[in-house]
């Protein structure tokens, strides 16, 4: 069961670390959606909280990808290769910002991807506690 909550962890914070890394920067790179084909979303976008400030295009989302995604994950995804010690703290920070990105993604925009990746994180998040719990018991 470790082997493979392990395993999971690691593909899962490599596809997410690289999925926001890529889609952050071509949100940054193309703030009208053009690169991510999401011009359709502007429009629900820009009804957001503070959609004056940080939502007329998706600049903030690209480098919100970039900070809340892409870095931890990406962070995690290197420990967990290397062994790190911290490995599973990296990776229970990266998951528990996930939900938090769903979170507030799912208030706004309801979707299947959305919460999809939300599971995803609840279970990175149980892995990361079992897997954290089973290395400090065999210290």
């Amino acid at each position: 069961m470790r082997k493979a909550a392990r395993g999971l962890l690691i593909v899962v914070s490599i596809l997410n670390g690289v999925a926001g890394l890529v889609c952050g920067v071509l949100f940054i790179a193309g703030p009208d959606g053009r690169f991510m084909q999401a011009g359709a979303l502007l429009p629900v976008v820009q009804r957001l909280p503070l959609a004056s400030v940080f939502f007329q295009n998706f600049v903030w989302i690209g480098v919100a990808m970039l900070l809340v995604l892409g870095v931890p994950n990406s962070i995690a995804a290197a420990m967990l290769l290397r062994k790190s010690g911290n490995q599973y703290l990296a990776t229970l920070a990266a998951a528990v910002l996930l939900v938090l990105w769903c979170g507030f993604e799912l208030v706004f925009m309801i979707n299947a991807l959305a919460v999809g990746y939300l599971l995803v994180a609840l279970i990175s998040i149980l892995c990361s506690i079992v897997l954290s719990r089973s290395a400090l018991a065999s210290v």
